[in-house]
């Protein structure tokens, strides 16, 4: 029955996937901004959205089939249907994936190799996604108030406050149904890289609903005890902030830090979490106290330090190879992956990879300053910047401590599809002008 579950639900979605594009007409839509006005919703922002709304459905046992499907469609569509941008930033990450090659190379275990490849090149189709999907403000607002309503109804399915109030439902759909959706620090991750939505939508339309609506995502990572997911929706919030109104968010970081803190020291499951020492409190703390030594990290160190001293240490420059780490943890420990994805890719591809890596997060920045704060152009390309920088840091901030590369579906792919945005705004701004 559970087997028979996810196949009716794989074969709903990758029939309504291809229906998107083959369809003889286009879905009809109430206009984001002009009251009683409909409009035609592009297939490429049509799929966009059904990405984030399939993206927690995980499918159990045929995991692996929707994945392997919605790689295929990707390419197919990225040669048919997106149009392809390439900038600095897109020709930096093509340099981690170049490098990634010849890691592949070098592994011993190409099979795994092969499939760390694909989820590190996945994210590039999801930035030309981003960027075919926005045509105009429109576009913008349609999605993103569609993305926010849908991480509201996943908080109140899969997250915190189903776990917490309504046990049953929560096990019921990520247990008893043999995984057909994923939780807990997946879901947890996939709200840090998507938690700028609720607040870009704040900043535009001056309603608390959207702040209420950001409070509700919070509140399920909060409910979960996820670690990564209070540090990911913290520094994203914080970058979101700064990077959109420069020193003006120093009342909001400093807001924005207050409840984090608040949420380590008085919530009781959180403390317990966070600290080896329970009794640690805000009036007994120490800088020596807050070092990793007193950070309760559930075995991930020892993972890490086993990995390292095998695959790093020996080949620091250049790795052992693409999937070395990953199929010896996979083999040799309990806990089957190894919850970083900055130490995996130190394992696998060495200081050239990471830097590669940090290249891209760096260019990432560094273009969004230029035309956002250096060069300002208009308030869309300012928002759609700030939430590029700030869904990259929540989700390079839970990679690491969590497998977000191996869920890439979940999370590592959302920063790109902002990205992918943001250049839309840029090009878009510059076709007016």
């Amino acid at each position: 029955m559970v087997l028979l579950l996810n196949i009716i639900v794989a074969v709903i979605i990758a029939i309504y996937a291809i229906k998107i594009y083959t369809g003889c007409n286009l879905t009809v839509v109430k206009h984001p901004v002009d009251s009683g006005v409909y409009c035609l919703l592009d297939r490429n922002l049509h799929f966009l959205i059904f990405c984030f709304a399939t993206a927690m459905i995980f499918l159990g046992p045929l995991s692996l089939v929707k994945y392997a499907f919605w790689i295929v469609l990707m390419l197919l569509l990225a040669f048919t249907r997106f149009k392809v941008k390439v900038d600095v930033i897109v020709v930096c990450y093509m340099l981690f994936l170049a490098w990634a090659v010849y890691s592949l190379f070098c592994s011993s275990v190409k099979f795994q190799g092969l499939m760390m490849f694909i989820k590190y090149a996945l994210p590039l189709l999801y930035l030309w996604l981003g960027y075919s999907a926005i045509n105009d403000e429109a576009d913008f607002l349609f999605l993103f108030k569609k993305v926010t309503w849908i991480a509201i109804i996943y908080a109140l399915l899969i997250g915190g406050v189903s776990a917490k109030f309504f046990p049953g439902l929560y096990g019921a759909l990520c247990f008893g149904s043999g995984g057909l959706f994923i939780a807990y620090a997946s879901l947890a991750d996939f709200f840090s890289a998507l938690f700028v939505a609720p607040l870009a939508l704040f900043v535009i339309y001056r309603k608390r609903i959207w702040l209420v609506a950001a409070a509700w995502l919070a509140l399920s990572t909060v409910l979960e005890v996820v670690r990564t997911g209070i540090g990911g929706i913290f520094l994203a919030s914080s970058f979101f902030f700064f990077f959109y109104y420069k020193l003006k968010a120093v009342p909001w970081l400093f807001g924005i830090a207050l409840l984090a803190v608040s949420a380590v020291f008085f919530i009781p499951e959180v403390h317990e979490k966070m600290f080896m020492d329970d009794s640690q409190t805000i009036s007994t703390m120490s800088v020596s106290s807050m070092s990793f030594d007193n950070i309760q990290s559930n075995g991930r160190e020892a993972i890490w330090d086993a990995n390292m001293s095998r695959f790093f240490e020996p080949n620091p420059i250049t790795g052992a190879g693409l999937g070395e780490s990953v199929e010896y943890t996979k083999n040799k420990f309990v806990v089957k992956l190894i919850h970083s994805d900055y130490v995996e890719i130190l394992c696998d591809m060495g200081i050239v990879g990471i830097a590669l890596f940090g290249l891209f997060a760096l260019s990432v920045i560094m273009k969004v300053i230029v035309h956002a704060w250096i060069r300002p152009k208009n308030s869309f390309v300012r928002l759609s910047g700030a939430m590029a920088v700030g869904s990259c840091a929540g989700a390079f901030f839970s990679m690491s401590f969590d497998n977000v590369v191996s869920y890439s579906q979940q999370c590592f792919v959302i920063p790109f599809i902002f990205i992918g945005i943001f250049l839309k705004a840029i090009d878009l701004h510059q076709c007016r002008q």
